[in-house]
């Protein structure tokens, strides 16, 4: 097996992945490449190519990165079945392992644990615009990601604060846009100030927004936050972040899914969140879930990875 590490230089804990080259060299009998990207979406091209050039070899694939790193590496597979990979977490957030127990997350943290793990399958989501391993969302997180990186651009800002600022930003200015949503058959209309359909149960790094971890069923959880005030608004996101399901569901039309679809009421194109990583032109949204899709890498100490079924 060839290991091939794709290292996002740019993910909000990038040090982390400072000493990998060193590490990886003490390692006897490790047969592996390591490649930087250059920027968002290089991971889908540096994917094509070395798949190409490692024609019929078995590759393993792993992400030194964040959720967006990720998301981009596997839309460089044709098809996912074919791909088998190891998330080594460097991003800001790593939300997909949180599915995972506190004790079982930590050992992605040792690489060695990593490249020694065992393979299970996992859900994914697949779309018409690519696929999504933990969450995809719009509305106010939609507005953070994009406002984030115009305030990261401003020189007076640290590594966190772009982030919390864009937060700030979104909650008092965010335009609320109509939807029409359609859950396996059903159709939820109106203005939405956000709504987070996901594989796993958390984004954003501490907002909750389902029961559900489960990455094995073929099912996902999500919610649909109506037109709030300021107020409200922030009332939902201390509930997401205290895990308050009683006052999110309340609030929030919640459940679960296997498929769905979303378009603008008025018909006008519109962005959305695939894992932190913003995809702008959607006119329809096609969703589905792929049931033990995608081959992911455990690492040996979980012993056989924490399935819950």
């Amino acid at each position: 097996m060839t290991h091939i590490f794709i290292i996002n230089p740019y993910s909000g804990q990038s040090s982390l992945a400072d000493g990998l080259r060193d590490k990886l060299g003490t390692m006897s009998g490790l047969n592996y490449y390591v490649f930087n990207t250059r920027y968002a979406g290089y991971e889908k091209i540096l994917v094509g190519k070395i798949r190409h050039f490692f024609e019929g070899e078995k590759l393993r694939f792993y992400c030194c990165g964040g959720e967006g790193t990720m998301r981009n590496m596997l839309c460089g597979f044709g098809d996912l079945s074919e791909a088998e990979v190891a998330f080594y977490p460097c991003g800001m957030t790593n939300d997909f392992l949180k599915v995972f127990s506190d004790e079982e997350a930590a050992y992605f943290h040792d690489i060695e644990e990593l490249i020694y793990g065992d393979v299970i399958n996992v859900d994914y989501i697949q779309t018409n615009y690519g696929v999504a391993l933990n969450t995809i969302s719009f509305g106010l997180d939609s507005q953070t990601c994009l406002l984030t990186d115009d305030y990261r651009s401003l020189k007076i800002f640290n590594d966190n604060l772009p982030y919390s600022a864009a937060i700030v930003h979104s909650i008092l200015l965010a335009q609320q846009q109509s939807y029409e949503i359609e859950i396996d058959g059903k159709t939820i209309s109106g203005v939405t100030a956000e709504t987070i359909f996901g594989n796993g149960n958390i984004f954003g790094g501490n907002l909750y927004f389902s029961d559900s971890n489960n990455v094995f069923d073929g099912r996902g959880g999500y919610i649909i936050t109506p037109k709030l005030n300021v107020i409200q608004e922030i009332r939902v996101m201390a509930a997401m972040i205290k895990r308050d399901m009683k006052h999110i569901r309340k609030v929030c039309s919640h459940g679960e899914f296997e498929r769905f679809s979303i378009r603008r009421s008025d018909g006008s194109p519109f962005f959305l969140n695939f894992d932190g990583e913003l995809q702008s032109g959607i006119t329809q949204l096609d969703a589905h879930i792929v049931r033990k899709g995608l081959k992911f890498v455990v690492p040996k100490g979980m012993k056989g990875g924490g399935e819950r079924e």
